[in-house]
Formats: structure tokens, sequence, C-alpha cells
């Protein structure tokens, strides 16, 4: 008898033990985007980088809709971090364009990631050469109220081009390329990182052409829309004959402003000081001369900021 209650207390001390582990344990969620693209890849590479380096990290990678989509997760505490165009993170934080009576301000910025090229795609065999061609045409532009639905009617725009004059889908990189590959569509929007894995995979199979932008278009896109910046894609990155003239945004790695200072310190430190778990290509661009590319006026978050300060690339608050 003795020895069964001796058994049972062992059992409950164990059960409580665990149960203590289990709530001392930190779980984070980073909100990323669809599993084709190189949100969900890239952080599930940074919730690899805090589960190694920080004590009782739980973190893991959810594939979303992308950029508005992590926002509005962040801020109804769905989600605590998310990968996020810096365009989308501004609109939302200031209530205007696609967040007109929307305003998100719930989120703060922990660093710069890389930049994420605005990629017009269409078939090699296509007879679409600018994005005036576009007119009647079948054309992904993204899931509606993504970061790429949006950068799509800034292009259509500085075009003379509205919805009207497409036949809009709202598609994802992975069904864009099938919708490409099958001619059930006539172009797609992509918004990644370069190469993007979906692209490089129709460049394998039926051939791809990118659509540079003319410089007026250019111009017009930047003074409409000054998040944008202007980049020339390499020829090399999909096997392409020429350059091409594109707009660009920049990846931001975001996080609810609840997030404790301690803990976003710690990941930011993470982020820049151990060389070798992060594995993604992407990695290689983020470094302290990049971390505030695209950050604008947006916040940073005050446990990002202290680091940067150590390392002297903030200036300490007067």
């Amino acid at each position: 008898m003795k020895k069964r209650i001796l058994s049972m207390l062992l059992v409950a001390v164990m059960l409580v033990s665990l149960a203590a582990s289990a709530s001392a344990a930190t779980f984070l969620s980073i909100a990323t985007g669809g599993t084709s693209g190189t949100y969900y890849p890239l952080g599930g590479d940074l919730a690899n980088l805090f589960n190694t380096v920080i004590p009782d990290m739980n973190a893991s990678a959810q594939a979303t809709g992308g950029s508005a989509d992590n926002l509005r997760l962040i801020d109804g505490e769905e989600a605590e971090l998310g990968t996020v165009q810096n365009d989308v993170s501004y609109f939302a934080y200031t209530g205007t364009d696609s967040f007109e009576g929307e305003q998100i301000t719930s989120f703060s910025v922990i660093s710069s990631l890389y930049a994420e090229y605005v990629q017009i795609v269409v078939r090699a065999d296509s007879d679409i050469q600018s994005i005036a061609d576009f007119k009647g045409k079948s054309i992904s532009i993204g899931a509606a109220g993504s970061g790429v639905y949006t950068n799509a009617l800034h292009v259509l725009e500085a075009a003379g081009l509205t919805l009207d004059d497409i036949d809009a889908q709202y598609l994802s990189f992975s069904e864009s390329a099938d919708g490409l590959k099958n001619k059930q569509i006539d172009a797609a929007f992509i918004c990644a990182g370069i190469p993007n894995a979906a692209i490089t995979e129709l460049s394998s199979t039926v051939g791809v052409r990118l659509i540079s932008l003319s410089d007026e278009e250019v111009a017009s896109l930047i003074a409409a829309h000054p998040t944008y910046t202007n980049l020339k894609l390499p020829a090399d990155t999909y096997g392409l004959t020429e350059d091409v003239n594109c707009i660009a945004i920049t990846a931001l790695l975001v996080c609810s402003n609840n997030l404790d200072e301690q803990l976003v310190y710690d990941m930011t430190k993470a982020m820049f000081e151990q060389e070798g778990i992060l594995t993604h290509a992407k990695a290689a661009e983020i470094t302290l001369e990049n971390a505030f590319n695209g950050v604008g006026e947006l916040p940073l978050h005050p446990g990002a900021a202290r680091y940067f300060t150590e390392v002297g690339v903030l200036p300490a608050a007067q």
C-alpha cells in the first residue's frame, strides 16, 4: 500500500513538474505567407534560430495570406510576429491606401530582412510586352488585400489601367505558376525575394519572361508611393537575356507591441550574432548595414532599439 501511495506521489510530482515546464515555455507564432513564397521558409528558419538560441522558446511559422493578413493577425493577438512588406506596414500604421479606415498601430519593427522585387511574369511565348498590353487579359494579382494585390493596383495605375481593364485573378504564387503553365492566365504579379521558387520552376519548364517597367512608370510609382525603390533584377536570376527594370519594397520582421522588451532584445541579438544557424539564402541580406532599410517612420520595438543602440548602429536617445 505504501509503495502504491509513493508511486502515485511520484507521478503527481512528475505531472506538476511537466506542467510547470510547459507554462515556462514561450510560445510564439510567426505569421508568414504562402508555402511557395519566401516568407514561409524564412519564417521557419527564424523560428529554428529562436528555438535554438533562446531558452524555453517554442516558436513556429504559420502559413498565411501574406502581409496584410499578418498585421491583422498580430492586431487580433493571433500571432506575435510577422514578415510584412514595408509599404503595407506603412499603410496599416497610417490608415492609408489599402488600410483606409482601418488603422493598425499595435505592431513595431524588429528589423529589415531583404529586398522584395515586384516581378511581373509571363510565359516566354507570350505576346505581352508591357503593362499596357494587360488590357482585356487574365492577370493574377495576388490574394485580395495582400501586399501583392496592392503592388498590382499601383503598377496598373502607373500604366493608366484599373481592375476594370483586366480579368483579375486572385491567386497565390503556386496557383499563378500553375495558371501560367496551363495557359489559364496571361500574366502574374509575384512580389518576393529573388530567386522565387515558383518562377524558377516555371523557367525550367515552359520558360518565362519578366515585364520591364518603363522609366516613366517607375518615376510615377515612386512619386505616388515613396516606399518603393527602383532596382534592376539581374538577367541571370532566371536565365533571361537582359536585366529587368523593377520596383521593389522591403520585407520587415515586425512584432506585437505587447512582446516583452528583453525577449525582443534576445531575438534581435540572435538574428545578427548567431552565424551558421540561419540557413535560408535570404539570411545573407540580414545585416546591420541593412537593418533599417524601408523602416522609415515606422517605430522600432524597444527591445530591438536597445540592441541596435548597444552595437552602435542607432544613436542613443538624448
